[in-house]
């Protein structure tokens, strides 16, 4: 045995002999049992974190554990092709080289935007398959290929016949910078100190933060109940603004909270999804005052073409001169900006495409049942923001993702108005056939592109080639295993359980599994900005993938977040690295100093007996030293395969770290010393044994010492799982 364990040449040893002898390779016509576990796919943007590798390495040991269980295992890996991400990144590397989106166009952009992909893969698919992921990278699947885009039409075309598709102009949430709509679920709150400005709007005083957005105004409004405003409520009054005097109603509407501000409201429908709301309620008109670019219109006056922070402070002295302000406080409230940007998002109305979900949350509601949740309390946590759902607004102003498969007659529908009455047709290809209008051929494609979680929605049944019923669908549909990150629990595991029950009425997957999320000490996310990341290829090039794996488990405990820095980390690495050499120590002990009297084979008769079954052999066959080690490793086979099962990996770990360093190296292996021939089948055995139930969780030292003892098979991973039976 070698001194010295280079983990670099170890491990990229086994990696190519397990991929060689097929060991990671899925079989749809085996006659084993099924077990599917389905990677969620990275970003081909984005850049590995702790977070991505503590996922691979729970999927990984989950897949290894169950392929030595004797199942069919597949491990399937993807690449998503990261929408709002990836164009932004591309953006960038072109307003360096000098051009632009704009400049180029559409069609050489996306030649660019497709060449940048493959010029970016080779090293992201590296970076992303050094943990020793069993993955069968055979099927791996990109979200834009071929495959994706049949199933992306299926799925358009079934909701656009099911009349559960539609389009129109809504108020949506919109970020200026990326110039495209996004979904509520991708944004966040920031907590900011502004001001609260108190208006006078003719009789009334009224409360508002956004001052920019007066020119859009179109009504006041009270609650109801509010006693304070109960005579002004159904009157017109005349009101100063920066633009001239204007008449306003005041209207009554039970949205109005009477404790804000002074309990009266200003109307603003174009800006507010309140607003908005209300408008409807009392067919107000609505004045769009902030574009899309997040500048003022000109029905701002000498304010148009602002930035709307930019107007608001610009604002703030004329409405002191005509009186309009009356006073000002500091006011501390959340702020909503875009998950990605961090831009402030803007509520505008938009032409967009919009799928309606309270259907498909009916049907996903009466199946949570049958979808084992890990930790539990998922469950509740889906079905309240299922039952909350407002419609889906699917369609993104972008050029990368699945373009809209809506073509329109420019002659004849030169507006692009959909309808089972209107010149259009759903394909993913320009249409062969006429207008059945015209009977000519003008047909151009909706400009946008799909949501990125419309496709990501399909992503269970899309990469086992459905709509197709194929054999690998019929085998490995619905997924056992399923793992995500809380925070896009509704962005993708939502969609995926409502997409998969609508289109096979079958959940998409029988585990799912949520890990908490690792943060820094002070309890904030890793990000670029903080400075706070950890690289885990710089762990893992440090310490070697398995004691990296072995500290990313110590972090997964279901939906319990834990906290790091690259000093923990390492601490943790070097714990498990020392681990590592005990192992080392303990097989350089048995193998090499094994007695040369001693049986060359692992499983001697003696050992294939188990004589420490008491109705095969008699206790007093076993010295007691040996029964005590082999009763703790049957207790440890039976705690470890409860918490693999379970997926309560960190106890597992816990449970094999303390038998094999306390229980077997520090007490059994001295206790043997002394009787060393006798003792050596049961050494064997405990080790041979250890090491193929560490195996899930070290897969490459495991590998490597079990094929220095006397054994059967070609490797580790074709073994069967220890039992106690």
């Amino acid at each position: 045995m070698d001194k010295i364990y280079d983990q670099t040449k170890i491990e990229q040893k086994w990696y190519k002999f397990w991929e060689e002898e097929g060991f990671f390779k899925a079989d749809p016509d085996s006659s084993k049992p099924a077990y599917g576990l389905l990677i969620p796919p990275p970003n081909l943007t984005g850049s590995p974190h702790l977070g991505h590798a503590m996922q691979h390495a729970i999927l990984d040991a989950v897949a290894r554990f169950k392929r030595i269980q004797g199942f069919d295992v597949l491990l399937l890996p993807g690449v998503d092709h990261a929408g709002i991400q990836f164009e932004g990144t591309l953006n960038k590397l072109l307003e360096k080289e000098g051009t632009s989106r704009q400049k180029l166009g559409r069609e050489e952009w996306l030649k660019r935007a497709w060449q940048f992909k493959e010029e970016i893969y080779k090293t992201f698919h590296d970076t992303w398959t050094v943990f020793g992921l069993s993955a069968d990278w055979s099927r791996e699947v990109f979200t834009l290929e071929p495959k994706v885009q049949r199933a992306v039409l299926e799925e358009f075309k079934s909701f656009w016949e099911q009349n559960l598709l539609y389009k129109g102009a809504y108020i949506v949430q919109w970020c200026p910078k990326d110039q495209t709509a996004i979904e509520d679920v991708e944004m966040e709150y920031e907590e900011r100190k502004d001001k609260l400005y108190y208006l006078q709007y003719g009789p009334l005083i009224i409360a508002t933060t956004r001052p920019e957005t007066k020119f859009g105004d179109t009504a006041m409004a009270v609650n109801p109940n509010d006693k304070r405003y109960e005579q002004f409520v159904g009157k017109e009054f005349e009101i100063k603004t920066l633009n001239g005097p204007r008449k306003m109603k005041v209207i009554a509407d039970k949205a109005i909270d009477p404790k804000f501000g002074t309990g009266a409201e200003k109307v603003t429908p174009g800006h507010d999804i309140l607003d908005y709301e209300i408008s409807k309620r009392h067919n107000l008109e609505i004045i769009h005052v902030i574009d899309k670019s997040g500048r003022l219109t000109k029905v701002a006056g000498k304010y148009a073409g602002m930035k709307f922070q930019e107007a608001r402070a610009a604002m703030i002295p004329e409405l002191k001169e005509k009186g309009i302000l009356i006073k000002e406080e500091d006011y501390v409230h959340s702020v909503p900006v875009c998950e990605r940007c961090k831009t402030t998002v803007e509520p505008i109305i938009s032409e967009e495409w919009f799928v309606k979900m309270k259907p498909l949350t009916q049907k996903a509601l009466k199946r949570m049942n049958e979808i084992n949740f890990v930790p539990k309390n998922y469950k509740k946590i889906l079905s309240d923001w299922m039952k909350e759902i407002h419609d889906w607004t699917i369609s993104r102003s972008l050029w990368w993702g699945h373009r809209i498969p809506v073509w329109y007659c420019q002659k004849c529908n030169p507006n692009h108005l959909v309808g089972k009455d209107k010149d259009m047709i759903i394909s993913l290809e320009k249409p062969g056939k006429n207008c059945q209008t015209c009977g000519q051929k003008h047909w151009v494609q909706d400009e946008q592109v799909l949501d990125t979680w419309f496709s990501s929605g399909l992503w269970p049944m899309a990469t086992l080639g459905w709509p197709q019923q194929s054999k690998e669908f019929e085998k490995y549909y619905p997924w056992q295993f399923e793992l995500s990150a809380p925070e896009i629990k509704y962005l993708w595991i939502a969609r995926m359980i409502m997409l998969g029950l609508h289109f096979t009425n079958k959940i998409p997957f029988e585990n799912m599994f949520f890990h908490g999320m690792i943060r820094d000490l002070q309890g904030r996310k890793f990000s670029k900005s903080l400075g706070n990341g950890i690289d885990p290829n710089k762990l893992r090039n440090q310490w070697g993938t398995d004691s990296t794996r072995m500290a990313l488990y110590t972090y997964s405990a279901p939906g319990r977040d834990g906290r790091a820095s690259r000093q923990t980390m390492d601490e943790r690495c070097k714990n498990f690295r020392n681990f590592g050499t005990k192992l080392r120590n303990i097989a350089r002990f048995i193998i090499e100093l094994k007695p040369s009297e001693a049986s060359p084979e692992l499983d001697s008769g003696f050992i294939q007996k188990k004589p420490w079954i008491p109705d095969q052999v008699g206790d007093d066959k076993l010295h007691p030293d040996d029964k005590k080690i082999l009763d703790q490793l049957n207790k440890t086979i039976q705690e470890v395969t409860k918490n693999l099962e379970g997926f309560n990996l960190h106890l597992a770990i816990e449970k094999l770290y303390e038998f094999i360093w306390h229980q077997f190296a520090d007490k059994y292996i001295e206790s043997a010393k002394n009787r060393r021939t006798e003792a050596q089948p049961i050494l064997e055995y405990v080790f041979k044994t250890s090491l193929e139930l560490l195996h899930p969780f070290m897969p490459f030292i495991t590998e490597e010492l079990w094929q220095k003892l006397p054994h059967r098979g070609k490797s580790i991973m074709a073994t069967s799982w220890p039992s106690t039976k």
